[in-house]
């Protein structure tokens, strides 16, 4: 695209370049300024840390240092939204008691909202 614009003397009608997000150029867990929904779990390894509720494709930096991605814990939090029972989630999505009862409880405040 450069070198017909050069060649033919005008200039090319897209951009040759992305526009950058006004935010991107922030340093931080949150570039974008996106807060991914998350909770605080212990799961089966014994360690408390922070798990996505949301699949991975709607947080703009999903491997962020910020959360961990589970498929249990997304499964969990789609099935509580849609009102399933708790113990029928932690035996269903395989998360001890107070892990569904923490994500049930998540979902609960997601549809107050």
């Amino acid at each position: 695209m450069r070198l017909l614009s050069y060649l033919t003397g005008t200039r090319p009608t897209t951009p040759l370049r992305r526009p950058r997000d006004a935010t991107s150029h922030r340093a931080g867990p949150y570039a974008t300024g996106h807060i991914c929904p998350r909770v605080r779990l212990t799961l089966h390894d014994g360690t408390e840390r922070d798990y996505l509720l949301d699949g991975p494709s709607s947080c703009p930096r999903p491997r962020g240092p910020h959360a961990t991605y589970e498929p249990r814990v997304h499964l969990a939090y789609v099935l509580a939204r849609q009102r399933h029972d708790t113990c029928w989630l932690a035996r269903f999505a395989d998360l001890p008691l107070p892990a569904a009862e923490r994500v049930t409880e998540a979902a609960a405040r997601a549809d107050r909202t």
